[in-house]
């Protein structure tokens, strides 16, 4: 009865859409170890010369087991990183283990305390040689709101620490082109300011290159990347969280070791980043290989409305030739999970009108009056089984997508409006789902 008792409760908790924060080690029955993560559990206790230790297993990333397998050396073989825990006299630490296998099976080369107890995320990348990759650990401390970065290097004999430091979310990169890696590290916590530092391997160690402080009002990170803006400017940007409840995106320009911070005005933009969420992120939105920069304006007639009316365009915005210019204007139904990208002739003059009854959108010839604006261009409407359904309601929509149980369908009404009407095809080619 107990059993069935937890069994629903964990169904009913997942379905609520909550999370526990529970580690794969926490999990009430361990994962079942493959017969090759077996002989490498055998392979550390033979090592240990015991059996009781408890394997430990990164948070987050690409790599969740507590044996993660990489060609360090680019050898064409795979070594194994295991991670574990043992107490010994009654003190309780975090080690990491590099082994490799031999005719004879696995074997463990290399033990090195860990940087925590527990394991935030793994990576590998060549920080420190070109040809050969180093280990990237995330450690944690259970109490501490950031997170170390440890950077190691193996040899094939014994692991070395090449560097150590704090961070709240991490970006791998490499920001010069010369083959080797750079870690941008951003950090946010409540003993210092906020700030991002470049971190790189030169002159023979792996240290911080250089730091630029980010906004003292700054919450939280909702991404960070790095990416071309032209074809001979690289940077580093960040959509941040804002005390105000606001979003907004930092960008630092990267010159091989340096960091240089940028502002709206000084890429010509003379409005604020900063915008409400929901909202998106910077991105490459039209796959033309470079970063564009998102900045909401009103949609004509919603200019006075109050803020939780307000529908927005967003423009992301690129540089090319020296100039700006916006690559793509889209207007985003985040509740239904869709944008409509508008053609060059749209902005301006188009606006949404949203049906209070069923959610649709209209999108209508803006003539100076939000209401008394009338001349439709485009429906979209969003059907679940769940809605009820309009048995009067003939007008030929036609499918544009489907996911879960939402159905995504686009009608265009009659009528030559030069400049502003769209067909069909064009169509397809302006809706995307989120």
């Amino acid at each position: 009865m107990r059993k069935r008792l937890l069994a629903l409760f964990l169904s009913a908790f997942l379905l609520s859409g909550c999370s526990l924060t529970l580690g794969t080690e926490d999990l009430l029955v361990p994962p079942k170890l493959t017969a090759e993560q077996a002989a490498l559990n055998d392979a550390l206790a033979k090592a240990l010369g015991t059996n009781s230790f408890r394997l430990k297993y990164p948070r987050r990333g690409e790599s969740l087991s507590a044996f993660v397998f990489h060609d360090l050396d680019r050898d064409g073989v795979q070594e194994a990183i295991a991670f574990y825990e043992l107490t010994v006299g009654g003190t309780t630490s975090t080690w990491m283990s590099v082994l490799a296998k031999d005719e004879g099976g696995w074997k463990s080369i290399y033990d090195i305390p860990g940087g925590g107890s527990e394991i935030d995320a793994v990576a590998f990348a060549p920080v420190s040689d070109e040809e050969a990759d180093n280990i990237i650990v995330g450690w944690s401390v259970p109490g501490q709101d950031y997170y170390t970065a440890s950077i190691y290097s193996f040899d094939g004999k014994s692991v070395e620490t090449l560097f150590s430091g704090d961070y709240s979310e991490w970006l791998i990169t490499d920001v010069d082109g010369d083959a080797l890696s750079e870690l941008f590290l951003c950090t946010l916590n409540a003993a210092r300011p906020a700030v991002v530092r470049l971190v790189k391997y030169r002159n023979g160690t792996v240290s911080v290159a250089d730091e630029l402080p980010l906004p003292s009002a700054m919450t939280g990170f909702e991404q960070i990347l790095f990416g071309p803006l032209t074809e001979s400017l690289s940077a580093f940007l960040a959509d941040i969280n804002l005390s105000g409840g606001q979003v907004s995106t930092v960008i630092a320009i990267v010159d091989r070791s340096t960091l240089e911070s940028i502002s709206e005005e000084d890429l010509g933009i003379y409005v604020s980043f900063d915008r409400l969420p929901p909202t998106l992120n910077c991105r490459d939105i039209n796959g033309d290989g470079f970063v564009e920069i998102p900045v909401n304006y009103p949609l004509p007639g919603y200019e006075e409305f109050d803020e939780v009316e307000k529908l927005y365009l967003t423009d992301f915005m690129g540089i090319r030739d020296g100039s700006l210019f916006t690559a793509m204007s889209v207007a985003v139904n985040f509740a239904e999970g869709y944008l409509v990208q508008f053609p060059k002739e749209w902005p301006n003059g188009v606006t949404v009108r949203q049906q209070s009854d069923t959610g649709e959108w209209r999108f209508v010839l803006y003539n100076g009056d939000l209401e008394d604006s009338s001349v439709e261009l485009l429906r979209i409407k969003v059907v679940s089984p769940a809605d009820y359904q309009d048995k009067f309601d003939t007008l030929p929509y036609q499918k544009l997508a489907s996911k879960g149980t939402k159905e995504y369908y686009g009608y265009i009404p009659p009528g030559d409006y030069p400049g502003y009407s769209i067909t069909y095809e064009e169509l397809a080619g302006l809706f995307s789902l989120l």
